[in-house]
Formats: structure tokens, C-alpha cells, sequence
């Protein structure tokens, strides 16, 4: 019943217009549906290994399981979330191997583009970021990723590439979505911190070799810490 439920999704959306809703409505009904599971995982509501209730889900986001089938089906091609037959979707767990590709892929990204972001991000610019991050409430480690993530966003749009900035988008987004808050202690969240302001500090040095060092250093502090905790 749920693969037939998955497979009907596309003759169901063929009709929504003559319920009244036209295709940009449904359109932003999906992007809705797929923003809160997102939200959810980051809040630690849906958790790597559980399996997620079609019927449940749609009445905690107030909408339709049409929807969630879409927003699941657009995770899993992230492979985020899993398909198994006569079971349903399931949260990946994320793996040793996985992880150590996502960072390696992290890091060739965001050394590639260094030159570019350090031509242009201003003075002004690097003190707006840094205002922007002063802020961060060390007692939820799970605002801590969301941080993370959105720093690193943040530099990357200096270099003013789209197709890169995605790219680094959905590779955070395939390692934070499934990161347990386990995986980070105050001292680590401390430590990560002040490796932001370092970063920060030399790009406005403007010394690329000086970036990518402290770059390095920051990818591979967290990706040993991480690796160190799932095998605990």
C-alpha cells in the first residue's frame, strides 16, 4: 500500500488544479513539506534509523501525505533518506566512509574557491560576518551545526559561484542532517569557534596559502572529532 501510495503520487498532483490549487501553490506546498523535514532532522525530531510515518508526519506539518512523499522522495535522491519496500522511508544512518568523502569533497570546494572569496569580501564585509556569527548559545549543540553550516555558507557566496555554493550546500546539508549532538562536546564547540574568527582573520590578511591552512586545519579538527565519538 505505501509503494502504490509513493506511485500514485504523480496522478494526484495532475489534479490538484481542479481542487482549486494551480501549480505554484502546490509547488510551494512541496518546497514547505521538504523545508520542515529538513528542520525537523536539524532539531533532532526525526533522528538517523527511524522510520517515518507518512500519516504522522503530515498531521505535524498540517499538510496532505501527497507532499511529504514529494519532499522524501527529493531527500533521498541525497540519499538522506531511504526507501525500503513494504516498510517505507527510514533516516540514513551516516557512516565512517561516507563522512570521510563529504569532507574530503568539503574541503577540495572550499580551498578551490579561496582566491575569489578572499578578492571579494571587503573589510566591511568580513566585519559583517563576523558581527553577523559573535552569538551563539553553546548550551544547544544542535544550534552549534545549524552555525556551522550557515558560516561556511556565508563565506562561500563571496565567491560569487552558484553552481559551487550548491554543491557545498548539499554536502553540509548530507552531514549535518544526520549529526547527532553527541557528537560534540563544549570543548569542541569552543575550539570551532575560534577557528571561525581565525578564518575570518586570514582572509582579511588576504594570504591564501595562510587560508587554506587554517581552513584545513578547521575541516580536519572537526572531521576527527566526529569520527572519534561514532566509533565510541
Amino acid at each position: 500500500m505505501v509503494k502504490n501510495a509513493a506511485e500514485s503520487v504523480q496522478k494526484r498532483a495532475g489534479k490538484v488544479k481542479e481542487r482549486g490549487i494551480d501549480k505554484l501553490q502546490y509547488g510551494a506546498l512541496l518546497d514547505d513539506a521538504y523545508q520542515k523535514i529538513k528542520e525537523m532532522m536539524y532539531n533532532n525530531q526525526l533522528i538517523p534509523g527511524q522510520k517515518i510515518i507518512y500519516g504522522d508526519l503530515a498531521d505535524r506539518l498540517n499538510t496532505s501525505i501527497t507532499p511529504i512523499i514529494q519532499a522524501l522522495k527529493r531527500l533521498e535522491s541525497s540519499k538522506i533518506v531511504r526507501y525500503f519496500p513494504n516498510k517505507g522511508y527510514v533516516v540514513t544512518e551516516i557512516t565512517e566512509a561516507e563522512l570521510r568523502d563529504l569532507y574530503e569533497a568539503r574541503e577540495s570546494l572550499e580551498l578551490f574557491i579561496l582566491p575569489r572569496i578572499i578578492r571579494n569580501m571587503s573589510p566591511d564585509a568580513i566585519a559583517s560576518v563576523q558581527d553577523h556569527f559573535r552569538k551563539l548559545d553553546l548550551s544547544d549543540p544542535r544550534k552549534w551545526v545549524l552555525h556551522d553550516e550557515h558560516f561556511h555558507l556565508k563565506i562561500a557566496e563571496y565567491a560569487r559561484n552558484e553552481v559551487i555554493y550548491h554543491l557545498l550546500e548539499e554536502i553540509l546539508e548530507r552531514t549535518y542532517l544526520r549529526y547527532k549532538p553527541q557528537y560534540l562536546g563544549e570543548e569542541r564547540l569552543k575550539e570551532a569557534l575560534r577557528e571561525h574568527r581565525e578564518i575570518l582573520q586570514s582572509i582579511a590578511s588576504g594570504n591564501v596559502r595562510k587560508v587554506r591552512n587554517v581552513i584545513r586545519k578547521h575541516i580536519y579538527h572537526q572531521l576527527d572529532y566526529t569520527i572519534h565519538y561514532m566509533l565510541k
